[in-house]
């Protein structure tokens, strides 16, 4: 049996927002050659995702929530 406060798959909101820290390591990573459907199932996220957050990098150089 699991013990009380453990995580389980369905305590994440799947809305959640990825933090700058989480995004600059998901950019890095992709430079350094990792694939994106690779970091999708690392950061528990999709591919759109992780293309979405490359491409606010490359056209905004910025790794923060845009309004």
């Amino acid at each position: 049996m699991r013990s009380f406060g453990t995580e389980i798959s369905g305590n994440c909101g799947c809305n959640d927002e990825l933090s700058p820290k989480a995004r600059a390591a998901i950019i890095s990573k992709h430079e350094a050659g990792v694939l994106r459907k690779d970091l999708a199932v690392e950061f528990y996220v999709s591919e759109k995702t992780i293309t979405n957050i490359l491409k606010r990098w490359k056209s905004h150089n910025i790794v923060e929530s845009l309004p």
